[in-house]
């Protein structure tokens, strides 16, 4: 299988490594701001941009857009927060691990003004949003259902410039943290099956949050949960492992697997 259980287990094959040979680095729980110049992936000599914005949910794709701008001749604008998902709210401090505290995360609120800023500025020809929809909002201190999420998202792409075709990439069927299969596999290495896992309730809300919030945009929305499940959610997909050991991402291997099948979701809006 690709990667290895020994890869996995140790934090391995997360789909930013593009970013260690850049001078484009992570923004930390306090910071909101890169320098813009330095976070273009793909082909940098194109005068196509794709912008991948979100969270740790972008930076996971981001080595699969920097090789398909390679491949089909377009640059890609990286801009991501880890732990600060794209709709629109006022979020609990996140030092994205999973450390929440009731302190309003102003680092957050201002990286979405920067994000807007700077997409306004550029214009870029797509726009992929890939973030998590799980939000954790302050005032009161709550997780919100389904329909805030779909307001706050709904604000956000209200937000982004209209001559630029805004995709959602979502559906993603995040495991945890109900089922972590990766997990389950290092326990159970010759029961595959009983890996398997299904969406929770509250995954399957959220996903169906963004996808309303694009329509009601006008917007794109990609359903990636295809791409993982069919009746339920294996944990091995062909020779691959497909999710990352936090039980949150979709790891490298996989991601680069699917690059085929993201291309004919949203080549038609970057040609």
């Amino acid at each position: 299988v690709k990667p290895s259980l020994s890869i996995l287990a140790n934090n391995g094959d997360f789909g930013n490594k593009s970013l260690a040979s850049s001078a484009c680095g992570y923004i930390a729980t306090s910071a909101w701001q890169e320098n813009i110049s330095d976070c273009y992936f793909g082909d940098k000599t194109s005068k196509v941009t794709v912008a991948l914005i979100g969270d740790s949910r972008a930076s996971m794709y981001l080595d699969t857009f920097a090789s398909l701008g390679k491949l089909k001749h377009f640059r890609v604008l990286f801009i991501a927060k880890n732990a600060c998902p794209s709709p629109l709210g006022t979020y609990m401090t996140n030092n994205g691990q999973g450390k929440l505290s009731d302190a309003v995360w102003t680092a957050c609120s201002n990286f979405h003004s920067y994000v807007i800023s700077n997409l306004m500025k550029i214009r870029p020809k797509a726009i992929v949003i890939s973030s998590n929809t799980e939000i954790v909002l302050t005032d009161p201190v709550h997780k919100a259902a389904g329909p805030e999420v779909q307001t706050d998202m709904t604000a956000f792409l209200s937000k982004l410039p209209t001559k630029s075709r805004v995709i959602v990439l979502g559906g993603f069927p995040q495991p945890a943290p109900a089922a972590n299969p990766t997990l389950c596999l290092s326990r159970n290495p010759s029961n595959v099956k009983s890996c398997a896992f299904s969406p929770s309730a509250t995954t399957q809300a959220d996903n169906a949050a963004f996808a309303s919030a694009a329509t009601t945009a006008g917007d794109v929305f990609v359903n990636q949960t295809p791409w993982f499940c069919t009746s339920t959610c294996p944990a091995i997909i062909g020779r691959y492992i497909p999710y990352t050991i936090d039980a949150y991402h979709a790891n490298d291997a996989y991601l680069k697997f699917l690059s085929g099948v993201l291309w004919s979701s949203i080549g038609r809006y970057v040609k």
